[in-house]
């Protein structure tokens, strides 16, 4: 199945990335194109009162590194990929089999699937970022990819921890054999570490350190969970036109409380994305397509031989990603 056919028969999932997945100048290409990406991208400005316009098509890394810049920016960008990939097909678009986002991206899903309003949904991103920073200024954070291993395996790296170094738990269950540690950044770098010494030629493991700048999905952020229940419970997501795949059980919903939830919960559980995979592709929908800004997402769904990833906003222009005859 080409991705034109997959997106005019709705057989495809719409995936929105999280933190960490920022670039320099990501929603340049798609605003040249694209004059709907560039409202978009307006709309968020004001929503957020940040000079999101310019930073998202010319910031610098610097620039976007904090993550009061960084995750508004990443849920305006990938809107932009949403809203471009609409303005290219109109009414060829059919709606998608399945809505999610990865962790941060799930506000930008609930807004694509119609069940959060646009500015509410950044004006939360917003308030979130600058607890999730103010909380890893107050108790530095890391979060780590360790690839090439059983999730297991990690995890008990990181109960082996010792308690002096902190806090380390598994928070992203991206693959079969790819996580995402998250916590203290002593106990991380401990977790790394051991990663590191178990690596072998013949079975290598693969760790990067992530440019998130907070512990997301881990005990460290219950304090920002806590301060932000009131708020999202206020945020009464509707009912989706799209199932939703929940962050915290890997699975599919239409039900507008476990969206609101999940929402809240994600910050200190774990995101299992490797389960929405699966999820997705057990129902027989096989193409994925993410959004942008990069091609993270492409890069999970890859890691399933029956997945068709398809990157929107990265190395090519949308037009060339999804030509039309």
């Amino acid at each position: 199945m080409t991705p034109l056919t997959a997106l005019e028969t709705g057989r495809y999932a719409l995936v929105f990335p999280g933190a960490g997945s920022h670039l320099p100048a990501m929603a340049r290409r798609l605003c040249r194109t694209f004059p709907a990406a560039v409202e978009v991208l307006e709309r968020a400005e004001k929503a957020v009162g940040l000079d999101l316009a310019r930073l998202c098509r010319a910031g610098t890394a610097p620039e976007l590194a904090p993550p009061e810049i960084s995750h508004p920016a990443v849920v305006a960008t990938a809107l932009a990929g949403s809203t471009a990939l609409r303005a290219h097909l109109g009414e060829r678009l059919a709606p998608p089999a399945f809505v999610g986002g990865h962790s941060l991206g799930h506000f930008a899903a609930l807004v694509a699937a119609g069940s959060v309003a646009f500015e509410d949904a950044l004006t939360l991103v917003a308030r979130r970022a600058r607890l999730m920073a103010e909380q890893s200024r107050r108790r530095p954070a890391l979060m780590a990819s360790i690839g090439g291993v059983a999730p297991a395996r990690v995890a008990q790296w990181c109960a082996d921890c010792p308690p002096a170094a902190g806090v380390a738990v598994t928070g992203c269950l991206n693959g079969p054999q790819q996580t995402v540690v998250s916590g203290d950044e002593r106990a991380v770098r401990w977790v790394t570490d051991r990663a590191a010494q178990a690596s072998t030629e013949q079975e290598p493991v693969h760790v990067r350190e992530l440019t998130a700048g907070v512990a997301s999905h881990s005990p460290l952020m219950d304090p920002v969970q806590e301060e932000l229940a009131p708020a999202l419970a206020a945020l009464g997501p509707a009912a989706p036109t799209a199932p939703v795949l929940l962050n915290t059980t890997g699975r599919p919903s239409t039900d507008p409380g476990e969206l609101g939830t999940d929402l809240l919960r994600q910050l200190s559980a774990p995101v299992r994305w490797n389960d929405a995979m699966r999820a997705v592709l057990d129902s027989g929908v096989e193409t994925v397509v993410d959004t942008g800004p990069g091609q993270v997402l492409c890069k999970a769904a890859a890691l399933h031989p029956d997945a068709v990833p398809i990157a929107l906003n990265f190395m090519q222009p949308l037009e060339r990603v999804v030509p039309l005859p």
